[in-house]
Parts: structure tokens; sequence; C-alpha cells
């Protein structure tokens, strides 16, 4: 049986081959260590440059900048612990130097800040900074209200940006002509809980944009949000932008639709209007999703002003016919709207026609006799496979 090394002489051998060792690491090609970099927040892409003399200037030309004030320790125990300010400070000095010296013979592949509006000119200039970059990627994520003033960009800077993503953000006046005139290619737009300001329209114009999110953003202009983006392939809307009725215009291209509104957006409005209207521009969508519509806005008694969906395969209804008509109505509209459909291969059908969080066995029982009273006569419609839920 062999003997096992005593621990004094393998120490010593160990010692020896880390010695006379290749340095590996600073063999590694310079896009390598940045796709690596790439993934860490920005203080680690720092302290990892400074293991190597060769890695010493590579956070310098980083393609990824990720400012994140919950690396320093930020947060909202912050405040209430009275180290706010020190952490602060310590941010805005990293940040700052940061964005000062970095390389900007290259555009940047994305830049990213997360972080409360403690100090308004701080982030106002991070931002501007950032964008001077050329970022192909741009993330600002304003962590609560009240919202940040998007500050006055140059267009140019904007020549590679592929992506925007906003959140909590006033977007002014000019957002419209920003993405109309400045963003040659940007294919990906993200705004969530975002603020269409001015006194005059506002909207979304593009003709690269590809995958649209708007998600509980607010229009305060009292004009309609007038969305035109004949390439776009993907639409969301969830919740807010109602206030004023959304216009959608040039869909030829949408392939998908995920439409999300809630009872209280439409007081000022009239539901058979503005939810028929929108679907009425969704005309080519494969695939449709559709929470919290009203049984008005489905039914299609003026056929020649409805649509038909020739392309739709599948439809998912969630929260839906949840107002005051009768069950036999809503199955009317759920008909109606189904006969719009010629091709629909799945429909599924999610917390429909009645509100069922609470229902006693009793409940559920009546409600059960409702829909097999409503049933008899009513017409079949051929889709190959449904979800009741």
């Amino acid at each position: 049986m062999v003997q096992p090394e005593p621990m004094a002489k393998r120490c010593t051998a160990c010692s020896q081959g880390v010695v006379g060792a290749v340095d590996r690491f600073s063999a590694l090609p310079d896009g390598v260590i940045h796709t690596v970099l790439s993934f860490l927040p920005a203080p680690e892409v720092v302290r990892t440059c400074l293991l190597l003399r060769r890695w010493r200037s590579l956070w310098r030309s980083a393609p990824r900048i990720n400012l994140n004030e919950e690396d320093f320790g930020i947060s909202i125990m912050t405040i209430r612990d009275g180290a706010l300010e020190e952490k602060w400070a310590r941010f805005e000095d990293f940040a700052t130097n940061l964005l000062l010296f970095h390389d900007n013979t290259s555009s940047l592949g994305e830049f990213r800040l997360s972080s409360h509006v403690y100090n308004q000119r701080h982030v106002d200039r991070w931002i501007r900074r950032g964008i001077e970059y050329y970022p192909s990627v741009l993330k600002i994520l304003i962590l609560e209200l009240p919202r940040f003033k998007l500050p006055p960009i140059v267009g140019s800077n904007f020549c590679h940006l592929k992506m925007l993503y906003l959140r909590n953000v006033d977007l002014g006046s000019h957002f419209r002509d920003l993405l109309c005139s400045a963003c040659p290619v940007m294919e990906d737009l993200e705004l969530r809980n975002c603020e269409f300001s001015g006194n005059s329209s506002q909207g979304i114009t593009s003709s690269t944009l590809k995958n649209l999110v708007l998600a509980s953003c607010v229009n305060n202009t009292g004009y309609p949000l007038v969305i035109t983006v004949p390439s776009l392939a993907n639409l969301c809307l969830m919740y807010g932008c109602y206030q004023s009725g959304i216009s959608l215009c040039k869909m030829d291209s949408l392939v998908r639709a995920d439409i999300r509104i809630c009872v209280a957006e439409y007081e000022t409005t009239s539901p058979q209007h503005s939810q028929r209207e929108l679907l009425c521009s969704l005309y080519n969508v494969t695939s449709l999703k559709l929470v919290g519509f009203q049984v008005e806005g489905m039914l299609n008694e003026e056929s020649d002003k409805f649509p038909i969906f020739r392309n739709m395969r599948t439809l998912s209804l969630h929260r839906c016919f949840l107002d005051d008509y009768e069950l036999y109505e809503k199955l009317e509209a759920l008909g109606s709207f189904l006969h719009s459909a010629p091709c629909l291969e799945k429909l599924i059908l999610k917390y429909c026609m009645f509100y069922s969080f609470s229902d006693s066995e009793w409940e559920i029982e009546r409600k059960n006799e409702k829909y097999h009273s409503a049933l008899p006569g009513w017409k079949d419609f051929p889709v190959s496979k449904a979800e009741v839920d």
C-alpha cells in the first residue's frame, strides 16, 4: 500500500508548484475578461481588475456599466438608521469617478442605473454622462416616486440604442420626437410607471420598434396616447394610460398582444367605444390576451366596423365579463367575438363571468345552474382546445 506523503513535504511541493506555475489568467484575451466583467456589479468590476497588473485598466473599457445604490448599502432602512448621507456620498464619489474615467473611444454595450433620487443633480449628471458613451442598452430605474424628470438629451447619442428601459421617469414633452428622430435602430422599449406630460398630444412613434411594453404608465396630457409603430411584433399594455384613450395606428406587423385594463380607468370614457377601438386595432395578431374587458367591448353588432381576426390562433381571457350583464348576455358577447376569429385553435378562460374569489359551495352550485340554463341553444364554435378556470 502506498503511504501518504508527510504534510510538510506536500506543502513544500505545492509551494514550489505555485511558484513555477504558468499565469494563465494573464494570458486570457481582453474580450474574455470583458465578458466576465459584464456580469458583475460596478464595484466588483473595479475590485476584480486589481487582481492582476495587466487588468488594472480594463475596468475603463468594460462594455457594461451597472450602477446600483444597493451595492453601497443604500435602502429604505438606510434612511431610518441615519446612515444615508455617508453611504450616498460613497455612491456618488464612486459613480462620478467611474463615469469620468471610463474610456470613451468605443460605444458602451449597456448603461444601467438603479437609484432613488436623493440628489437630483447627481442622478441627472450620471444619466447624461452614461448616454455620452452611446450605449446599445439604456436602463434607468428610479426606485420610488416622485418620478425623475428626464433631462434634455442630445439625440445623436442614441444612434446605437437598441433597447430602452425606464421606470418612474417623467418623459417630458419631447419624448415622441426623441424616439422618432434620434433612435434609428431601437427595437425594444419598456416603460414602467412613467408619465407622459406636457400640453400637447404625446405618444410613441418609431419605424424600427419591434417590442413595446407600457406598464402602469400615466398620460396627463389630456389627449389620447397615439402609438404609431408599423414594425411592432409584440405589444403589452398593462393598466394605465387609458385616461384619455389610446390610439393604435398601423399595427399590420403585430403578432402577439397582451392588453390589461381595469374598470376604474374607463369611468370618464365609454367602455363600448374605447375597448372595442383597442380590439379593432389588433386584427392581425396570432395570440391575444385580454384582462378586464367587458361585455360591450366584444359585441360586434355593427359587423361592418368590427374586424375579422383571421390570423388568431390563441385567445386568453382573464377576469373578463365581470360587469352587471346577465350570463346569457356575457355568453353572447363571447360568442360574438369568437365568430370574428374563424381560425382560433385555443381558448383560455380564467376567472371570467363571475367574481369567485370567496364563493361558498351554495354560490358555486347556483352559478353552475345558471351556466347550464344559459347553454341550451347556444351555438358551437370549432375551437380545438379550451381551458376554463
